[in-house]
């Protein structure tokens, strides 16, 4: 590991700034110093750090052997991830298989899980191998200029230039809240308790590697293998219903794990704390993501429910894409505002894909048909490249139609049983608290199975 530098010359201006040492921005600060830039990264933390976040799309992959870095990271302790399994937390049923390997065309179908510190590091380690200057520990105190070819910064250490900024501060939103953009989104508002286990049951045989998602009417949990021996264990809820848990926030993830039949049995033999770590996963955007000598990436741009694990490969496409523009800007290639433009109608794309996936994950009818099996033309296969991410260059239409019939089953769904039809478990209600009404606001997308009737009614 080369030891970051801790002197910055106050009268010394860089090419590019960048605010964030994670994936997104060390991956943009590789590509920038790859290039003969001048790249100073700046973290408000020292590394190596815990960040959750360490499940993988394929699309991770494509991006990492384009930079010639998975060599690096099978040199990592990791578990190559083959697809997922997914079933609500009642336990009375086999859990689906999502396996990559279903998907349609010729695409890589296989991806990694990974602890993030060493994920975080070994980037790093490699961007500063190419010439980026690491600063941890400092931090942005004020945004006094932002334009390009004159951006202006106060950080804890003094003041500093430079041509370009890339905001890669994840969910500080640095930029976002200097320029007053950040905009929470309505219906995404959870909260995740999580933490690292030993001994946890994990999927084997043709599911060895598999990620593991368990359903239930206030959220959903996950269960993803890292390494050898280490499980990465949280629970998504509904921040409404997460307040009635008649337990304080950092022991909420156990007394959930208690009261899911699926994951209590898994963890029968897991060693682990009984306490947790607390994360806000409020949804929100930036827009715009770009700008007059910036870019926004990862989740500085934007936050997305974490039910796919999207994060980490949008933040590391989007910080590679961001800095491949400013390359081709200062070349004389490309104008600086077709630059901007052509990035914000990238990254508007994704998101608006990413959560199309998510709202249908939060529709009951669609869990019912993601869990069924059933798969007449081939639906669950498109469906497994949606879930895959195969969508960073566009959806092929033969997942696309495939995708659109999957939404017409879910609408039919509803009112005549395509699938089994099946009540979900509330975490709630097994640890002895009533479930607010329908119709106090509280619960949260409830769907009508038939006309003028709530599908499910607490019991």
């Amino acid at each position: 590991m080369i030891a970051p530098s801790n002197a910055i010359d106050s009268e010394e201006s860089w090419d590019v700034v960048v605010i964030g040492a994670g994936p997104s921005g060390s991956i943009a600060a590789l590509e920038l110093a790859r290039a003969g830039k001048r790249v100073l990264v700046i973290d408000k933390e020292a590394f190596p750090r815990f960040r959750i976040g360490e499940s993988m799309l394929p699309h991770t992959n494509r991006v990492m052997e384009r930079l010639g870095l998975m060599d690096r990271v099978r040199e990592l302790p990791h578990v190559v991830k083959r697809g997922l399994e997914i079933s609500f937390g009642d336990g009375r049923r086999d859990p689906a298989a999502i396996p990559f390997e279903r998907m349609l065309g010729d695409t890589i179908k296989q991806t990694f899980n990974i602890r993030r510190s060493l994920y975080d590091q070994m980037l790093a380690d490699v961007a500063m191998e190419a010439g980026a200057v690491y600063r941890f520990d400092d931090s942005v105190a004020s945004i006094d200029h932002l334009a390009r070819g004159d951006v202006r910064l106060q950080l804890d250490s003094g003041p500093i230039r430079a041509n370009w900024l890339i905001d890669a501060s994840g969910q500080g939103c640095v930029l976002g809240r200097h320029l007053g953009t950040r905009k929470l989104l309505d219906g995404y508002r959870n909260v995740s308790y999580f933490e690292h286990f030993e001994g946890v049951e994990r999927p084997s045989g043709d599911r060895d590697g598999f990620a593991t998602l368990a359903m239930c009417r206030e959220g959903w949990f996950w269960m993803i293998p890292i390494d050898e021996k280490t499980t990465s264990v949280g629970v998504v809820l509904d921040e409404k219903l997460a307040k009635l848990i008649p337990v304080p926030a950092n022991q909420r993830l156990d007394w959930c794990i208690e009261n899911c039949p699926l994951v209590k049995h898994r963890l029968r033999d897991a060693v682990g704390p009984k306490t947790n770590e607390v994360v806000g996963d409020f949804s929100y955007t930036c827009e715009p993501y770009a700008g007059d000598g910036w870019f926004m990436v990862g989740d500085a741009a934007a936050f997305i429910d974490p039910v796919w694990s999207t994060g980490v490969s949008l933040g590391i496409d989007s910080g590679l894409q961001s800095a491949r523009w400013i390359i081709d800007v200062d070349s004389g290639r490309m104008m600086a505002g077709a630059a901007s433009r052509a990035y914000a109608k990238r990254i508007t794309r994704l998101r608006s894909s990413f959560l199309s996936l998510i709202s249908n994950f939060y529709d009951h009818s669609f869990r019912e048909l993601l869990v069924s099996g059933h798969s007449p033309f081939k639906v669950d296969a498109a469906v497994v490249n949606m879930l895959a991410g195969e969508i960073f260059e566009g959806v092929p239409f033969r997942v696309r139609w495939r995708w659109e019939l999957m939404q017409w089953f879910k609408e039919l769904n509803r009112y005549r049983k395509v699938v089994e039809w099946i009540r979900p478990h509330s975490l709630l209600q097994s640890g002895g608290v009533a479930l607010p009404a329908p119709q106090s606001g509280v619960v949260r997308g409830i769907k009508r199975r038939h006309r003028g009737q709530p599908s499910w009614q607490p019991s």
